[in-house]
């Protein structure tokens, strides 16, 4: 009688590992090692990473942190947000991120919605006379499980549009009497007067772009009017090595120039509301504490 067993090799002639065909051969085997290699340097700078921003010293007074751009749609809200939680988690503390773009700011729905507060920061600078205590703050801001407090832009974005400089130097100086540290999420452009009122009253500014050449050139025109002395470069989701990119704005005297990867799970989190610094890649995780590091390194 013949046979009707099915032979597990008939349907798998390859060797699996982990379900996957495995490599062999002296190129397959100088991959795997170099990927060894790659990991196991990339878990050290992320130790070392972390060692140097826990090490970092506790601030002396309370610092303002401005992000723009020239260009929009490059990634500030996002970079505002990653920077705040890092700050919150690995620094311990306190710290606010504002959404100061006039036009439809989007930070506050980066927060879970259970966390997210309906109140804006024109409804906080009504209130601001009768806030005296850091408790009287909780229903204006969204509280983030990191520590990381958001004020949210006005949904009317003809109120937003109406606060200018002025009212956000009251804002600023209100908030400063109760954190650490104030992340302002600007809107698009670096000559209007909000902008130039965020830079000038910034302790350090975080300059944000994208690797495309469109992207850099404007951002690199724009650091020869910036004339700030703390200077960070935030070059948002490269989806390969831009040493190129990387190398020019190193040459404009900066900081530092941080490049962080593109990363659909980083997107998704954010989208969700579900963002956790630990369950992102290890490309990703890095990127992220090396820009956090760069803007602790600069705190007073």
């Amino acid at each position: 009688m013949t046979s009707t067993q099915l032979e597990r090799a008939a349907v798998h002639p390859s060797t699996l590992v982990d379900g996957r065909p495995a490599s062999v051969g002296a190129t397959a085997r100088f991959r795997r090692r170099m990927q060894t290699l790659l990991a196991s340097s990339r878990e050290r700078e992320e130790v070392d990473l972390e060692r140097r921003i826990r090490a970092q010293p506790g601030v002396t007074r309370s610092n303002t942190v401005a992000l723009i751009s020239p260009k929009g749609g490059v990634g500030k809200t996002t970079s505002t947000f990653l920077v705040g939680n890092l700050l919150a988690t690995h620094l311990k503390l306190r710290v606010i991120a504002v959404d100061a773009n006039p036009d439809f700011g989007t930070l506050a729905r980066l927060a879970p919605d259970g966390r997210r507060s309906p109140k804006s920061l024109a409804d906080l600078l009504d209130a601001a006379d009768r806030l005296r205590t850091a408790a009287d703050l909780t229903p204006y801001v969204s509280r983030l499980s990191t520590g990381l407090h958001v004020l949210g832009a006005p949904a009317d974005a003809r109120r937003a549009a109406s606060l200018g400089p002025d009212r956000y130097g009251e804002l600023a100086a209100f908030l400063a009497t109760f954190y650490e540290v104030v992340l302002l999420d600007l809107g698009t452009g670096v000559a209007g007067p909000l902008a130039r009122f965020a830079i000038e009253r910034a302790d350090q500014v975080v300059v944000v772009t994208t690797p495309e050449w469109v992207t850099s050139s404007v951002v690199l025109g724009a650091l020869e009017h910036l004339q700030h002395d703390h200077t960070t470069v935030a070059i948002n989701r490269a989806r390969a090595p831009v040493t190129a990119v990387e190398d020019r704005f190193r040459a404009e005297h900066l900081h530092r120039a941080v490049t962080i990867p593109h990363d659909d799970r980083l997107a998704a989190m954010l989208d969700s509301g579900t963002y956790a610094l630990d369950a992102l890649p290890g490309a990703t995780r890095l990127a992220i504490k090396r820009l956090g590091l760069a803007v602790a390194e600069q705190l007073a």
